[in-house]
């Protein structure tokens, strides 16, 4: 693959994934119009964001094999194409199950893009520059956090929700169309290896099953907080919904700078000590932010570092993944999509839970001990050594 190739490919990959992130994260801005829309708590709202995740806890699971066998295209546009149908649908939801319900159908689009889009990557990138391809996609897919977050909640303000979600479901099913027209598949030895034995190859792998604990505690802790950020501001600080949004971008914006930095650093050092200090610094900074409460701007500040560190993580994470079982890419990051939908699920129930029991300052100490382990089954348990499959030319 050409260096003009692979930029294309990375763009490509870039907009599927920012339309992904903006569907996930559109619905952070507009918890409390909703929660009001439909005389729910905030926390009970927070199930719309657990709808979201839920059917990946299966489907990553059930379709994971069937991409290292047929390849990933396929399952990149189908995934597009029903997670924007179905988005656009929940716009117009009449009741509160009815939008639970809408979210669940865009969550199964959702959890067949993400592993694909990661197995695409290591597919066409050797893992030396694998570091750096991930973090051009991530950079491109925050932008969703830093651009979408506080636009969806401008709008939803200046409007209702429903119009802040409909534009992003709008946006999904242009990626499907875009996809089905400009990529081409890579040219890599399809595994024909019965479905049992892609998973045996799996599970009986110690490193292997130590970055995917990992990336669930990690994943645990980070979709807890990002779930609730805009109501934290909004709780907190008393912020109105747009100007609770735009307080919430110093997330994205600190996600955007930390993955840019955390791939490059990862191919320097190597990128299983960045992902365990990564993990380990936010999570104590979030539980400084939300135990200590310091003023406004630099409660900001702050979670811009955090975002930042954490940002760090996701570009190294994602390619010590890829390099685990590299002859069942796609069963092992479908399985690590599966855990991370199951995060989300329990990160918004939780959190939740705990914000309209105990409040902000428990939601930061289990976000913290969630860091804290994936700190330490990184170190315990995973290990680093790149084998690349032999990549052939695109067609």
């Amino acid at each position: 693959m050409s260096p003009g190739e692979r930029r294309a490919l990375l763009g490509l990959l870039g907009f599927l994934t920012f339309a992904a992130v903006y569907v996930g994260v559109v619905i952070a801005p507009v918890l409390t119009q909703i929660a009001g829309e439909f005389e729910i708590t905030t926390g009970t709202a927070g199930l719309v964001v657990a709808a979201y995740g839920a059917p990946g806890i299966l489907v990553a699971v059930l379709t994971g094999p069937y991409s290292d066998r047929f390849g990933r295209k396929r399952f990149l546009v189908a995934g597009s194409l029903i997670m924007g149908i179905f988005t656009l649908l929940s716009a117009f939801a009449t009741s509160f199950p009815v939008l639970v319900a809408m979210r669940m159908f865009a969550g199964i689009g959702s959890s067949v893009v993400w592993p694909n889009v990661t197995a695409t990557v290591g597919d066409n990138v050797p893992y030396r520059e694998r570091g750096t391809a991930m973090s051009t996609v991530i950079g491109l897919n925050t932008l969703a956090s830093v651009i979408g977050v506080p636009l969806a909640g401008i709008v939803a303000e200046g409007t209702s929700w429903r119009v802040s979600v409909a534009i992003v479901g709008v946006l999904s099913i242009a990626a499907a169309a875009l996809l089905l027209w400009k990529l081409r598949p890579a040219q890599t030895p399809l595994n024909d290896a019965r479905v049992r034995e892609l998973y045996h190859s799996i599970v009986t792998n110690r490193s292997a099953l130590g970055a995917i604990a990992s990336s669930l505690l990690g994943a645990l802790y980070w979709f807890t907080w990002s779930t609730y950020i805009v109501v934290f501001f909004e709780q907190i600080f008393g912020l109105s919904q747009g100007l609770a949004s735009t307080f919430a971008l110093t997330q994205g914006l600190g996600v955007l700078v930390g993955s840019q930095l955390g791939g490059r650093l990862g191919a320097r050092i190597g990128h299983k000590p960045v992902v365990a200090g990564s993990v380990l610094i936010s999570g104590a900074l979030l539980l400084l932010q939300t135990n200590l409460t310091p003023p406004l701007v630099l409660t900001a500040l702050l979670n811009l570092a955090l975002s930042a560190v954490i940002g760090a993580r996701f570009a190294s994470n994602t390619t010590l993944l890829t390099e685990q079982v590299p002859e069942a890419r796609g069963t092992l990051l479908a399985v690590s999509a599966s855990v991370t939908s199951a995060s989300i699920v329990a990160g918004a129930a939780v959190g939740g839970i705990l914000i309209d029991a105990l409040g902000f300052w428990s939601l930061g100490a289990f976000c913290f001990a969630a860091a804290l382990g994936a700190a330490i089954v990184v170190v315990l348990f995973v290990r680093e050594e790149p084998i690349d499959l032999e990549i052939a030319p695109a067609a």
